[in-house]
């Protein structure tokens, strides 16, 4: 995902380096000092030798990495929280980002932006008083009051007052979860099974990427970023009740054949256990798209078809997609 902040601050700094080109700055500089310590008496020696040891000291805090102190923002409340596809990040006072956001730094700061588009829309100061939290954004300096609370380790914000209509629409219609480094150590994409989803009609529950669509209206349930336009990746459900007895392996066998009475090439395969039910996972090549996966279980009475298809070549490079997909299943009771 492109980091809106980055880029926010990327053109921030350009800006305050062209005002420093142009001559804001033109003309301070230290003067050289041209004196010896034999003409300095052992006074001026002593104010001059703690002159230089305060400048060090000032020199070494200023190259020093930002301080990890909250400063002003509660550590439950402090980080980047996600709800698609919006993100709000809280950074704390005294850090660089709020310098280079041009909101100072003597006090923490926010920003407020598209995770899809990469864009922040709203970026000021942050203030924090109890569980009252204030934005009060450079685009418009309108103050926007909420009441935080952090439940189920997300983030809940409701409205106190905000004359801005849009900054409330994206704080509180949806609650925002902190974004997880283990996921971004994974190689997921932002916002990647993070959305729920609950098909009655089969059963089951899942989590699917953010901004996606759905389509339950045919045989399968069908899940993509545009599921009518056929953009990849892509994944189907389909689920059928089965003759009493009918094994897991019997199951996979009969709904794999499809694929590979299609001309697809078998890969590879692997086994998950999610919500105490064996997957199995068989890997394809050869098919119209770069490559299919398919994975199937049987929970009470029922056989599960999930149909995956990727843009990776070889299936390994979308096996962490996958995979993570079918670990949110769920059935609810």
């Amino acid at each position: 995902m492109t980091d809106f902040v980055t880029r926010l601050e990327t053109e921030l700094h350009r800006a305050a380096l062209q005002r420093e080109r142009s001559g804001r700055l033109r003309g301070v500089a230290l003067p050289r000092l041209r004196v010896t310590l034999r003409d300095v008496p052992a006074a001026a020696l002593a104010t001059v030798l703690f002159a230089l040891a305060v400048a060090a000291a000032a020199a070494f805090l200023a190259a020093s990495p930002e301080r990890s102190a909250d400063l002003g923002v509660p550590a439950p409340l402090s980080g980047t929280w996600h709800a698609p596809p919006r993100e709000l990040r809280l950074y704390p006072g005294g850090s660089d980002r709020c310098a280079n956001l041009g909101v100072g730094s003597s006090a923490p700061c926010f920003t407020l932006g598209d995770s899809a588009s990469g864009i922040a829309h709203d970026w000021g100061k942050l203030e924090v008083d109890g569980h009252e939290l204030t934005l009060t954004g450079t685009q418009d300096s309108s103050p926007g009051v909420y009441r935080w609370r952090i439940e189920g380790g997300a983030l809940r914000l409701k409205e106190i007052h905000d004359p801005v209509p849009a900054r409330v629409r994206a704080l509180v219609t949806t609650p925002l979860r902190p974004v997880e480094p283990a996921q971004v150590r994974a190689g997921l994409p932002l916002g990647w099974a993070s959305h729920p989803f609950t098909s009655r009609r089969f059963g089951y529950s899942l989590a699917i990427p953010a901004h996606w669509s759905f389509d339950t209206t045919g045989p399968a349930d069908r899940y993509a970023l545009h599921v009518w336009s056929g953009t990849l990746p892509s994944f189907s459900v389909r689920a059928q009740d089965l003759a009493a007895g009918t094994t897991l392996a019997r199951w996979t066998a009969s709904f794999n054949r499809r694929l590979e009475s299609a001309g697809c090439t078998p890969h590879g395969s692997r086994r998950l256990v999610v919500a105490g039910t064996e997957f199995r996972v068989a890997a394809y090549r050869g098919c119209a798209d770069p490559n299919r996966q398919a994975a199937t279980f049987v929970h009470e009475g029922r056989g599960y078809g999930v149909i995956w298809r990727g843009k990776g070549s070889p299936p390994e490079r979308d096996y962490r997609l996958f995979d993570a997909i079918l670990k949110s299943f769920d059935f609810p009771g």
